[in-house]
């Protein structure tokens, strides 16, 4: 009895979790790599245990709602664990034998608690496991918790890879995301500065991250598949042929943007640099969750997520979204709201976990939408004073209308339905060997029905119909950790079968005569079919060398061997057929950085890389009727990219900043060009341009309330030889226009100098137990050009937009309800996200998105 009494008298003294060393010294004392924001302490403990092989044993009910401090830097288990009780109200201790031991820092009386303890036997979801395992155990009972293996926890699933190189890169959790009510890839740039994403359609998104991205549209207008462009999006370690295929950004593990060539680990089109999408896996501990949101302007979004066990070694995982909202656009003519659009879509995922060695994770999604792209009329121009445009309306009978109103007598739909299925096969070998598969298929089909954006009917029902599937398998080998050296090699296999088929349908009136000047296209359907097949074989390797504690020297290669053929027809006007046209290229990649952590919580870096993208077919292009078969090839475009910067985490983690400074050249620019030799301007390799600048960013704990974030990059991009580009339209519609322009000199499209994003949100918890937050952001970015050719006509004004949340929470049962409110543009900026020109000078804009103020509800458990 005397026994119990003293028990009973230090736990109420020494309410304690204790983390007992179960795993090897070399696990406990190894130094890794740490980038874990401030987070819920249970979970934060849970990884570092995870990568440590460290047993934890806890009691749920005393950490209660304790956070952890940020983890940032190069940390064994100790000092990683001391990081993240950081005023988190408790501390470390030394517990003999080797064992750790988390203890109260204040002592408080408690009444006696049994400690708990819960069994992960899987390393690669060790958070999800934790807390709701726990709490399912009977208070008193006893078992035994390990995580094993060093760095596993976070490399299972394609996160944190060994191989990735330390160069500029921003992470934005799911939560997060949820939290800022980032729901589409275009709301990524509010958060993600030197990130551009221009999108009329699913079709034809265009991304550049500090200026490098996609050479621009074809100067006839008909839809070019033969040339991708250079940023590359991966959901999931599966590439996406084009960007339109990633239709939302609901149910995310993360979301992060590379900069820079990332050609070696990631493939010949992420020169420019890469969008890596991860998506949460199915748990083994039940979860689910319901979130309603709504708002202004016909603003809807519903999800709904269940995840769980469906056997002892499978679990499943189901996400739902739908979407919608109304356009910033009215149609004047019957009220309809126009530029919107509505999403529906399904994921779901299968995960087996055949013991700690081999893991199998099954995903297929489906995704169903219909939007409404209206451009508006910005601007009409007078050339020698006289506006062509406002003439050319009159005589057709054409009501001309500025925005963000329009007056058309038929209107835009595109209709889209894609989706895919992947498997992620990973396998852990004796001595610590890995082995990862990646097999996916997926299918895009976009069917539009364009109008003019005239109030008289010149074409409709025309527009570019896209059948694409695309299909790859990649292999890659990993070396053990923890060594003097790592490493990892691989295969890539990639296949593409695109087809379009565009009409352009002129009305049988005279108006397409009175505005075309020509009675050629009355009653006209000119028809143009394109055909693209792509197949590419990658064989990659790429290793670190760690030279002692504090320097990592990273040398990577890679050859991708393309085969490519398309061809071209054109029926009705200029008929041409090119025949069956093939192309093949070994396009080389290369990286080699240096980082050296040269003090606790210091480090830079220094990286150089070189990358080729892919070869292109104008598979779209109708000039070659008059230029040639040679003019249907495009060589690949070469990138060279050097950085060098640093990082530093200060005052106990709560300040974590970055700084870099880089420097890109793109050759052989693929782009519309014109050629002197046939005097046609279609899609060529133009020249080159340089991108050089500068980024920092700064993350602020001050406390375990506020989280302070700000971001800027700085970048002057412009070309260095761009002799024989197409004439802006200011120059073509003067007299005697020159047949081209030089552009050496010129800003380069798409690729505003200043972007810049901040973001500050407060949370606190209520003596009733209500977690509640407020938040505030804002994102700049200026004037930019929209199209090639630099003209003043299309330059993009900048723009800043503030957003504001708030919102509370508190348990409920098992789970967990919260409301918010957000206020998106809260200071109605009109801004265009898009510009264009038009004919006859004229230039039409597709609007931002309207100050939208909504609510949103959901309950999670």
């Amino acid at each position: 009895m005397q026994k119990h009494s003293m028990t009973a008298a230090v736990l109420a003294t020494l309410p304690f979790i204790a983390i007992h060393a179960q795993a090897q010294a070399q696990g406990q004392h190894e130094r890794l790599d740490y980038k874990l924001p401030a987070a819920p302490l249970e979970r934060t403990l849970l990884l570092i245990a995870a990568d440590t092989g460290v047993a934890l044993a806890y009691d749920p009910r005393l950490l209660g709602g304790a956070r952890s401090a940020p983890v940032v830097g190069r940390y064994s288990a100790a000092e990683a664990i001391a990081r993240a009780l950081d005023g988190s109200g408790f501390e470390l201790a030394g517990n003999g034998g080797g064992a750790l031991t988390i203890r109260r820092a204040i002592q408080r009386s408690a009444a006696p608690m049994a400690p708990q303890f819960v069994k992960v036997s899987a390393p690669a979801a060790p958070a999800a496991v934790s807390s709701s395992a726990a709490a399912a155990q009977p208070a008193a009972a006893m078992a035994t918790v390990t995580v094993s293996g060093a760095r596993q926890g976070r490399r299972a699933g394609l996160d944190e890879d060994p191989q990735r190189t330390p160069t500029s890169s921003y992470r934005i959790g799911g939560e997060e995301l949820d939290r800022q009510n980032i729901t589409t890839i275009e709301e990524l740039q509010q958060l993600v500065p030197g990130l551009n994403i221009q999108s009329t359609d699913p079709s034809d998104m265009q991304i550049s991250i500090r200026g490098v991205g996609d050479g621009g549209g074809q100067a006839s207008g008909d839809s070019n598949i033969g040339m991708p462009g250079s940023v590359a999006v991966y959901v999931d370690g599966v590439y996406l042929a084009r960007p339109g295929m990633l239709s939302s950004l609901g149910d995310l593990a993360y979301a992060e943007v590379l900069s820079g060539a990332q050609g070696t680990m990631f493939g010949a089109n992420s020169t420019g640099g890469v969008l890596n999408i991860t998506t949460k896996s199915p748990t083994f501990v039940p979860e689910a969750e319901v979130t309603v949101s709504a708002g202004q302007h016909g603003y809807q979004r519903v999800r709904g997520v269940v995840s769980g066990p469906l056997s002892e070694n499978w679990a499943g995982r189901l996400n739902v979204v739908r979407s919608a909202s109304d356009g910033a656009v009215t149609n004047i003519r019957n009220g309809n709201k126009l530029n919107g659009g509505s999403s529906n879509g399904v994921r779901g995922q299968l995960l087996y976990r055949g013991g700690d060695s081999f893991t199998l994770r099954l995903a297929t999604d489906y995704n169903n939408s219909n939007s409404e792209p209206t451009s508006v009329l910005v601007a009409t121009h007078a050339i020698n004073g006289r506006d062509t445009y406002l003439t050319h309306s009159a005589a057709a009978g054409n009501n001309v209308v500025f925005g963000p109103n329009v007056d058309l007598d038929d209107e835009n739909r595109i209709h889209v339905v894609q989706g895919g299925a992947s498997a992620l096969a990973e396998w852990q070998f004796g001595g610590g060997w890995r082995l990862r598969s990646v097999t996916s298929l997926r299918y895009f089909h976009s069917q539009p029905t364009m109008a003019d954006g005239l109030s008289v009917q010149v074409y409709a029902n025309t527009g570019t119909e896209v059948r694409d599937k695309t299909w790859s398998q990649e292999l890659r080998v990993d070396s053990p950790a923890g060594g003097a050296v790592d490493y990892a090699f691989g295969l890539t296999y990639l296949g593409q079968h695109a087809e379009t088929l565009a009409h352009t349908r002129y009305a049988n009136t005279t108006v397409p005569a009175k505005w075309l000047d020509s009675t050629a296209f009355r009653n006209l359907d000119i028809i143009r079919l394109g055909l693209l097949r792509d197949r590419m074989l990658s064989p990659f390797a790429q290793g670190t060398l760690h030279v002692g504690d504090a320097v990592d020297i990273t040398a990577g290669v890679r050859a991708n061997i393309q085969k490519k053929g398309g061809s071209f027809i054109r029926y009705n006007r200029v008929p041409f057929n090119s025949g069956y046209l093939e192309e093949q290229h070994t396009l080389p990649s290369g990286t080699l950085t240096a980082s050296w952590r040269f003090a606790p919580g210091w480090s830079t870096y220094a990286a150089a890389s070189y990358g080729e993208k892919s070869g292109g077919l104008n598979i779209s292009a109708g000039a070659a009727r008059q230029a040639g078969l040679d003019s249907l090839y495009i060589k690949p475009e070469k990138t060279k990219s050097a950085e060098v910067g640093a990082k530093a985490s200060l005052a106990g983690d709560r300040l974590a900043l970055k700084g870099a400074l880089f420097l890109t050249e793109i050759s052989d620019f693929q782009t519309q060009g014109y050629n002197p030799d046939d005097q046609q301007v279609y899609l060529l390799n133009a020249g080159t341009f340089i991108s050089r600048g500068a980024e920092a960013s700064a993350r602020w704990t001050p406390d375990r309330n506020w989280s302070i974030d700000a971001a800027a990059v700085y970048n002057d991009t412009y070309y260095t030889h761009y002799a024989n580009a197409r004439c802006a339209p200011e120059v073509t519609l003067a007299p005697n226009p020159p047949p081209s322009c030089n552009l050496t000199g010129q800003r380069v499209f798409n690729a505003p100098r200043l972007t810049a994003n901040t973001s500050v949100r407060y949370d606190w918890t209520a003596e009733n137990g209500l977690r509640s937050f407020v938040s505030a952001r804002y994102a700049y970015r200026s004037w930019m050009f929209g199209t090639v050719d630099a003209s003043q006509f299309t330059r993009v004004p900048g723009y800043g937009l503030a957003s504001f949340a708030a919102g509370t929470g508190a348990k409920a049962g098992a789970g967990e309800w919260t409301a918010s409110v957000f206020l998106n543009n809260a200071f109605d900026k009109t801004y265009y996200k898009r510009l264009v020109n038009g004919d006859y000078g004229s230039v039409a804009g597709w609007l931002g998105e309207r100050r939208t103020l909504g609510v949103t509800l959901a309950y999670r458990y």
